[in-house]
């Protein structure tokens, strides 16, 4: 057989490897590995490939390398990939009024540039702007979304906050040498190309279970219209005396102290239950379900109280009524209450309004999943008349539980 003519050969692509020795070989005669050995001249590959894949020449590279930037450099265009788009180029591109567009791009924490012609926006961006033509055909209006796009920008920012703070401790931590900078340069690359898949996984997750929520308040009378009030059971957990221990510690051991409750409430909570928000000192937890609400209530108070290292009393409060979901958030009645309800809970504690513990009691009659005692009745502001509250007694092992459907005295 005949050999295939060079021009008739097909071509075939080169086998990664086999490019990164080629790059290698460029980058040692480019004079830009000069001295690295191991897994630090790895890394410094690995860093130019990806640098030079985003169109970095090499005398750009071998400045940042003298100047001891190179990592520096990999997080830039990274975490601000410049596209060559204004705000003027957004809004003639997507068709999109230009205070809306500011609107937007403020809400979602992109930076707004003085200058309207100044090119700090990526083809990503354009593609946000055009959402909002998608958005409005499908019969929403600005008012109603902007509180959604705000929730959205609180979200993004507080992950970029949480993986930021990860990666900024490990990069001034004993301060590290520049290929172990490059390291964390390169992992904070992978974050945003890789883990961005996993957000989006979340989020559908997420997303899917509060429309399957939604589903279950269909009212039938109305044309399968949704309706924007539901039954909800809602709980706050504060720290008591968080306020005068800030004049006593710093800041930052504050804030540890307001992180360790929030993963508490992260770790102890389950479907059905799921955690609303952290408010500096409190957390906020949501259930339809009152009885799977309270059970979660009292794991949290119990395995905040079990760590033995002096660490502030919980209080915990529990009510129930009709909310309406919005922007991620919940407003109404049973807010308000158990709020209010958390107030007048004694540390250590959890207090459920009569409507709770009725429910409670009623899943089970003969055999209530909990022991509840009777608290004085109190009154609160913006609630009619006085509340008859319960405190949550501990849990008893299984078979304990007979006769406990009477309720206790009033202490």
């Amino acid at each position: 057989m005949s050999p295939v003519p060079p021009r008739h050969r097909p071509s075939l692509p080169i086998p990664a490897r086999i490019r990164t020795v080629m790059a290698e070989g460029d980058y040692e005669r480019a004079g830009l590995l000069d001295g690295l050995t191991g897994d630090d001249r790895r890394t410094r590959v690995s860093v130019l490939e990806s640098l030079a894949a985003d169109g970095v020449d090499t005398a750009t590279m071998r400045d940042a390398i003298e100047r001891d930037r190179l990592g520096l450099l990999l997080l830039e265009r990274t975490l601000r990939p410049e596209d060559g788009h204004s705000l003027d180029d957004v809004c003639r591109l997507t068709g999109v009024e230009h205070d809306v567009a500011r609107r937007w791009f403020q809400g979602l924490g992109r930076p707004l540039a003085p200058d309207p012609n100044e090119a700090i926006y990526t083809d990503e961006d354009v593609e946000i702007a055009q959402r909002i033509h998608r958005y409005r055909e499908l019969g929403f209006t600005d008012q109603e979304m902007m509180p959604v796009v705000r929730a959205i920008g609180r979200g993004v920012l507080n992950i970029a906050d949480a993986l930021g703070g990860l990666l900024g401790e490990a990069l001034l931590h004993d301060e590290p040498e520049p290929e172990l900078a490059l390291r964390y340069a390169t992992e904070a690359r992978r974050i945003v190309e890789d883990d961005s898949l996993h957000l989006v996984h979340l989020v559908a997750a997420a997303l899917a279970d509060r429309i399957r929520s939604h589903a279950l308040a269909v009212e039938e009378s109305n044309a399968g219209r949704l309706r924007g009030a539901q039954e909800v059971t809602v709980c706050f957990a504060d720290l008591v005396g968080f306020t005068d221990l800030g004049e006593s510690v710093s800041a930052v051991e504050l804030s540890e102290v307001a992180e360790l409750l929030s993963a508490c409430a992260t770790e102890v909570s389950a479907w059905p239950v799921r955690l609303a928000k952290v408010i500096g000192d409190a957390v906020m937890l949501v259930s339809p379900d009152p009885t799977a609400l309270v059970a979660v209530a009292v794991d949290l108070l119990e395995t905040w109280s079990s760590a033995d290292d002096g660490r502030p009393a919980l209080r915990v409060g529990v009510a129930t009524g009709v909310g309406v979901p919005h922007a991620g958030d919940w407003f109404g009645p049973p807010v308000n209450l158990a709020s209010r309800v958390t107030e007048t809970a004694r540390p250590g504690q959890v207090t459920v309004t009569a409507a709770v513990h009725d429910a409670v009691v009623a899943t089970a009659p003969d055999d209530p999943p909990f022991r509840f005692r009777a608290a004085a009745p109190r009154k609160f502001k913006g609630v009619r008349g006085a509340q008859r509250l319960y405190r949550v007694q501990p849990r008893r092992p299984s078979g304990s539980r007979r006769n406990a459907a009477r309720t206790d005295r009033v202490d």
